[in-house]
C-alpha cells in the first residue's frame, strides 16, 4: 500500500480516523480506518445493484480498516450553474441511491454536496453515518450550522425519517444553483426556530425558484424541488418521484 494523499484533516477528527488516498494491487484506491458501520453496509449492499457507491476492495472487521474504490472527479461543492441535463442526472442518481437504502428503514442524515462526487457520474462515497429510521438525533438547534439537515433532524423530534434525506436533496441543489444555503440555525427554542425557519423557507425557496425557472426543467420536476427544500417534514413529497408531480403547498 502506497499513500498518494492524505485527507485526514477533512474527516470528523473526533474519531480519530485516518482516510488516504492510496495505490493498492495498482489500483487508487481509499483507505480508512474506523469504518465498521461503513464496511457492514457496503457488504449488505447487492454488489449487483444499480448503485453508484464505492465498491468494497478489501477490509478488517477486527482492526476496523476499509480499503474501497476512489471516486474521482470533484465533490459538489465545487459545481455551481448546473443545467437542467446535470440536475435531471443527479435526480435520478438521487432516486436509485434512495431506492436501495430506503426500503431497508437507513436515513443517509448526511447527504450534502462534500459527500457526493462528480466526473463521468455522481458517486454517494461517504456511508459513515448511515442510521436506521427511528434513530434519536442530538438536538443541535442553535448551533448555526447543519445547513444541509432539515429542522425536525436538528431538533431530534420526531425521530429519523427516510424523507429527512428529500430535504439534503434539495439543499445540495440549492448550493449548486444558488450558493451555500443561508439557513441560519440560530435559535436554540424550539419555537422561535421553527418561525425561524419557516420565515427563511419563504426567502430561499424564492430564491431557488428563480434559478430554476432559468433552466428547462418541466413545472413539475421543478415544484417537486421546492417542495424538497421545505425545512417541515409534512409539507415535503412522501414519495421519491418527481413523475406528474403536483404540489399541495
Amino acid at each position: 500500500m502506497k499513500i498518494l494523499e492524505d485527507y485526514t484533516a477533512l474527516s470528523n477528527l473526533s474519531n480519530n480516523r485516518k482516510v488516504y488516498k492510496i495505490l493498492y494491487n495498482d489500483m487508487v484506491c481509499c483507505y480508512k480506518t474506523n469504518a465498521i458501520q461503513e464496511t457492514k453496509l457496503l457488504r449488505s449492499l447487492n454488489v449487483s445493484a444499480k448503485i453508484n457507491v464505492p465498491k468494497l476492495i478489501d477490509y478488517n472487521l477486527r482492526e476496523g480498516w476499509i480499503i474501497k474504490e476512489w471516486c474521482s472527479g470533484k465533490t459538489l461543492d465545487h459545481y455551481t450553474d448546473w443545467d437542467a441535463d446535470i440536475i435531471r442526472q443527479f435526480y435520478k442518481f438521487t432516486k436509485d441511491l434512495f431506492y436501495h437504502l430506503h426500503p431497508r428503514n437507513l436515513v443517509l442524515q448526511d447527504f450534502k454536496p462534500f459527500n457526493i462526487a462528480y466526473g463521468e457520474k455522481f458517486m454517494y462515497f461517504d456511508l459513515d453515518w448511515v442510521v436506521d429510521v427511528n434513530t434519536q438525533f442530538a438536538n443541535s438547534l442553535g448551533v448555526k450550522k447543519y445547513l444541509y439537515k432539515s429542522y425536525e433532524s436538528l431538533y431530534g423530534i420526531p425521530l429519523a425519517s427516510t424523507n429527512d434525506d428529500y430535504f439534503s436533496f434539495a439543499t445540495t441543489v440549492y448550493n449548486s444553483l444558488v450558493g451555500p444555503p443561508e439557513w441560519s440555525n440560530s435559535k436554540k427554542d424550539p419555537m422561535e426556530a421553527h418561525e425561524q425557519y419557516e420565515k427563511e423557507y419563504d426567502i430561499l425557496s424564492v430564491k431557488l425558484y428563480n434559478k430554476l425557472i432559468q433552466t428547462e426543467l418541466k413545472s413539475n420536476e421543478i415544484s417537486f424541488i421546492i417542495d424538497c427544500l421545505n425545512p417541515f417534514r409534512q409539507y415535503r413529497p412522501q414519495v421519491f418521484n418527481w413523475d406528474n408531480y403536483s404540489s399541495c403547498s
